[in-house]
């Protein structure tokens, strides 16, 4: 008898402790979260005028197949009275506290500048190391922006290499300083790429098609030579 009452007390302890860790657990989750649908409408990096109010391409948002698009909160620090580079941030939150996020670049430009504006490198651009051709084989964004002075600033003289094809990232790509002659000739000033913390060598054939928006040029760099064709 006495053994009996032992082990029904031993069973209704361990099934009180069983019960509490699961309580303490579970209170307040839930087992199942439907997570929303954030879609962009257009390029995830634009161009906007200078001088004209900002307007965004548009987004939507689903959850469990009914439109959410009313809940998407959008961020945004796009100032188009001041050439540069911007970033728009959308972002919607299921009713458990999970957030889906996306972001959109926006390069706002001058429309009576020939030069600043956002370009993409020709996939057939390549790099030389000794008598090894590289060529890169996809199209990358690089983007122009003057710099108030006569000169433009292009955030990766090597048209993308190491920090889109390589993905490097961007403290590896090479930020130049240039001018622009009346006839299209373009002089490098300057080209340094942070993450290594070196230089380039030489800039050669620079050139400026304004008839087809097209910019070209060979950059010497680290004993390679990097042939890039971009166009807006």
């Amino acid at each position: 008898m006495k053994k009996n009452f032992l082990y029904s007390m031993i069973l209704m302890l361990a099934t009180m402790f069983v019960t509490s860790c699961e309580n303490d657990s579970t209170e307040g989750l839930t087992f199942i979260t439907y997570y929303p649908t954030l879609t962009l409408e257009g390029e995830s990096f634009i161009t906007a005028p200078k001088g004209s109010p900002y307007q965004d391409p548009g987004y939507s948002a689903t959850l469990q197949g009914e439109d959410v698009t009313d809940q998407v909160e959008v961020s945004s620090n796009v100032n188009t009275n001041q050439s540069g580079l911007y970033s728009v941030t959308y972002s919607i939150t299921n009713e458990d506290g999970f957030a889906k996020t996306a972001s959109r670049q926006v390069l706002v430009v001058d429309p009576n500048d020939p030069i600043e504006n956002l370009y993409t490198t020709t996939a057939d651009s390549y790099r030389m190391s000794g008598a090894t051709k590289t060529v890169y084989g996809n199209s990358y964004k690089l983007y122009i922006l003057a710099n108030g002075d006569g000169t433009y600033t292009i955030n990766d003289m090597l048209g993308g290499y190491y920090e889109q094809r390589a993905g490097y990232g961007s403290a590896y790509a090479m930020v130049g300083v240039f001018t622009v002659a009346e006839d299209g000739t373009i002089t490098a000033l300057s080209g340094d790429v942070a993450g290594w913390g070196d230089s380039m060598d030489y800039v050669e054939d620079g050139k400026y098609d304004a008839a087809t928006g097209t910019i070209s040029w060979k950059v010497g760099y680290a004993g390679m030579d990097f042939y890039v064709t971009m166009n807006k």
